[in-house]
């Protein structure tokens, strides 16, 4: 596991990120520099050695990211209810890297969704519960077996749930320690959006 940053070697980090996804190329230690405002190299060697040496900087005389070929990048496309359902934007907030393994087919099969709420946190997926801020992984499909865990579009607003046929209606089910949260019953008008496939504790877990 990766020591902890400190906030400048964080600002440092993602400096010479931005850089390189702009440039294609990481910047030299003068252009870090420039960018950083920082008055000499020594100043920014000083950071890139302790990047190199916690394992975000690879070990080199240049400044070289870890090879990342072994992950993909998922959108995170915004806010997803695990309560009351909630406005499904699908504009991209951000790109979170995954574990190329633990996906089928490409990357665009896939999106990520930020949960809101406790109606799923006593459900398990891979392990792990839905709880509110977690980062849900979903899987981009129409259909889904009995028992699935879901999102569903209700109108303009997402929520995820374990789906469950009954006779003439669906039952959105929640999975959750809090009574308060209660079925969603479904006669027409939704839509599945996709299936729960893992999730990434907001911790970082």
């Amino acid at each position: 596991m990766r020591k902890t940053l400190t906030s400048k070697q964080k600002i440092v980090l993602s400096s010479i990120k931005d850089q390189a996804n702009k440039n294609g190329t990481t910047p030299t230690l003068e252009e870090l520099r420039v960018t950083l405002g920082l008055a000499s190299i020594s100043s920014v060697q000083r950071h890139t050695d302790a990047l190199k040496e916690k394992g975000y900087l690879e070990n080199t005389r240049g400044l070289a990211l870890p090879d990342s070929s072994d992950k993909v990048q998922i959108p995170l496309v915004g806010n997803v209810a695990c309560g009351v359902p909630f406005l499904a934007t699908e504009n991209v907030e951000a790109y979170i890297q995954f574990d190329a393994s633990k996906i089928s087919g490409t990357p665009d099969n896939y999106f990520f969704l930020r949960a809101i709420g406790d109606s799923m946190n006593n459900a398990r997926v891979s392990g792990k519960t839905i709880d509110d801020g977690d980062f849900v992984l979903i899987k981009k499909q129409q259909t889904a077996d009995p028992g699935s865990r879901v999102v569903a579009l209700i109108g303009d607003e997402a929520t995820i749930k374990k789906i469950i046929p009954e006779d003439g209606y669906v039952r959105l089910q929640p999975e959750s320690t809090n009574p308060k949260n209660k079925p969603i019953l479904l006669f027409e008008d939704f839509s599945i959006q996709g299936v729960v496939e893992d999730v990434i504790k907001k911790g970082g877990d």
